[in-house]
């Protein structure tokens, strides 16, 4: 088991583009087992929900993607 917390810059609403300014929340994702030498470890990752402050974006929180572990196909998380 393998743990991990994202401190990169916040992210941006993937519906408007603007840069996140505050912090919603922090929840843990369970990603699928990766190779790590002979052996096999399942990550968790602590990633943020930001909110989004545009008033005519109508997505008021999203998730942060931490890229080559989350989002799209690479992340496979589940929780």
């Amino acid at each position: 088991m393998l743990e991990a917390e994202s401190t990169g810059r916040p992210g941006r609403c993937p519906d408007c583009r603007k840069r996140a300014e505050r912090v919603h929340s922090t929840y843990q994702r369970s990603l699928d087992e990766r190779p790590l030498g002979p052996r096999r470890v399942t990550v968790r990752l602590r990633v943020r929900r930001f909110f989004c402050d545009r008033p005519s974006c109508s997505r008021r929180t999203f998730v942060e993607q931490v890229g080559g572990l989350t989002g799209g196909t690479a992340g496979q998380a589940s929780g």
